[in-house]
């Protein structure tokens, strides 16, 4: 057995991993790297030479970190399955679209920006032609259903209590007549959270891990005080007749967002108040929430019927750049969600220019930012930033709620990670910053784990007592 690891190596962005079991070759989601546009744009263009050889892909969930690069493996060659849960599928039909969607755009400024009529115009990655492929190759499957992949080796999804559809994978191979295990936790959600279900317990011991470290060194406050944190900034603006503005997710955060607005105003704790929600992304996604209800958990079930869950009879959608430019002149009290998190495009940035020199508006992040990018500089306090192609003074209230995050933090992690905290556990620690990473391996071996390491892009492990971690090039020596 061999493990490469090929995104979101001592960062958070950009997932996937290479396994090599007897004789199959199977990769590990395929996702999309997020952070500064020229860094970015560099690291996805590349891909290990031999994807069109691998036999399949299993994809966690449809976030782009996870499921981005999947038309950029169609586009190399690769035409075998690739298997998600039915409401993943869904989701990253969606996400995917709109990616394509949001990269022509890109390339069209980029082109107009930074090229004179001499250079070579840059494309897109993909476009939306490249998707229905995508759709066509996935294979759907449920949670819970042990799955045969050939040559000895299955895998099975668990609620990862992540994101709609989210899950978390066992890997299952017999080699030499003795039984192997490695678990992939992908993203893991939190615990008590609204509208999903809390992760789904673990079923044993583990011979290998592969689990994420987001929040790998910072413990969340308490679900209990997310509510009143989110009460606060609502209430701020609400006093102030000003404007609450939210770069966030499409799936699964917006929704969250709305679930609790729903629920001040239903607590009688807020009047009713303008909430826009501007994204195409956003609006397709609260559609879908609703076709796949099995995935709630079971306070939000008996809700159904009694309660408007999201408040879609009362939320503005924004599907069109005509009705996102429409917000902009709102008077009065206002929420708006956009996309995206790291401020770096999409229609966020029209807000931020509208709303960022002004004392009374708030911004409110709700959980990882990546590094680089010009949400992480709002969220660490830099007074003065570019947008688009003029600087501002940021003058507004910028705010985080931590707790938001669809991510577990350390200690619920460790939770989840209890059946895997013994001897027999070799664990390797990706999706999360070096020093989150580093401070959730010294976690794992204080709670007992066999092994923690942190690969670097681009290194493999193979099943070997004495092996250790083996470089291998990577996307700059691939280059030259």
């Amino acid at each position: 057995m061999r493990i490469q690891f090929c995104g979101a190596d001592r960062t958070v962005t950009g997932s996937s991993h290479l396994l090599e079991i007897n004789g199959l070759r199977i990769f590990l989601d395929m996702g999309i790297y997020q952070g500064a546009r020229d860094e970015a744009r560099r690291i996805n263009q590349y891909l290990p030479a031999d994807v069109k050889t691998a036999d399949a892909i299993i994809l966690s969930h449809g976030h782009l970190d996870h499921c981005g690069k999947l038309p950029v493996a169609t586009k190399a060659g690769f035409k075998g399955p690739i298997y998600c849960t039915p409401a993943t599928a869904e989701v990253a039909r969606i996400v995917l679209n709109d990616s394509a969607m949001i990269q022509m755009e890109d390339i069209v400024y980029l082109n107009h920006r930074s090229h004179g009529p001499q250079d070579a115009p840059l494309v897109p990655l993909y476009t939306p032609r490249d998707i229905p492929q995508i759709l066509q190759l996935m294979r759907h499957t449920p949670y819970n259903q042990k799955t045969d992949l050939g040559k000895g080796v299955s895998f099975t999804f668990f609620d990862a209590g992540h994101i709609l559809g989210s899950a978390y994978v066992l890997i299952e191979w017999t080699e030499s007549s003795r039984q192997r295990s490695l678990l992939f936790t992908a993203d893991v959600g939190r615990y008590d959270t609204p509208i999903l279900r809390d992760p789904q317990p673990i079923p044993g011991p583990v011979e290998y891990l592969i689990t994420e470290s987001t929040y790998g060194n910072t413990t969340h406050a308490p679900m209990s005080q997310v509510g009143p944190q989110f009460l606060d900034a609502v209430k701020f603006c609400i006093q102030r007749k000003s404007r609450l503005l939210i770069p966030s997710f499409a799936v699964g955060r917006t929704q969250t967002v709305l679930w609790y607005i729903q629920k001040f105003i239903y607590d009688k704790l807020i009047p009713e108040i303008p909430i826009f929600v501007d994204s195409p992304m956003g609006v397709e996604i609260s559609k879908i929430h609703s076709q796949f209800r099995e995935n709630y958990d079971q306070p939000t079930l008996d809700a159904i019927g009694t309660k408007d869950l999201f408040g879609l009879s009362r939320v503005t959608f924004a599907s069109s750049s005509q009705d996102s430019k429409k917000i902009n002149s709102q008077s009065g009290p206002c929420v708006i969600i956009a996309s995206s998190p790291t401020c770096e495009f999409g229609r966020i940035l029209h807000h931020l220019i509208q709303s960022i020199e002004r004392p009374d508006n708030v911004v409110v992040f709700c959980g990882y930012i990546p590094p680089r990018t010009l949400g992480r500089r709002l969220q660490e306090g830099t007074k003065r930033v570019r947008i688009l192609n003029r600087w501002y003074d940021v003058n507004c209230q910028i705010r985080t709620i931590h707790g938001l995050s669809a991510h577990a933090g350390c200690d619920e992690l460790l939770r989840f990670l209890a059946p895997t905290l013994g001897k027999q556990t070799s664990s390797f620690i990706v999706h999360g910053e070096v020093d989150q990473s580093e401070a959730f391996a010294r976690r794992l071996m204080a709670a007992g784990i066999g092994r923690a390491a942190i690969p670097a892009m681009e290194t493999s492990i193979v099943d070997d007592p004495a092996a250790t971690l083996r470089p291998t090039p990577g996307p700059a020596e691939a280059d030259e």
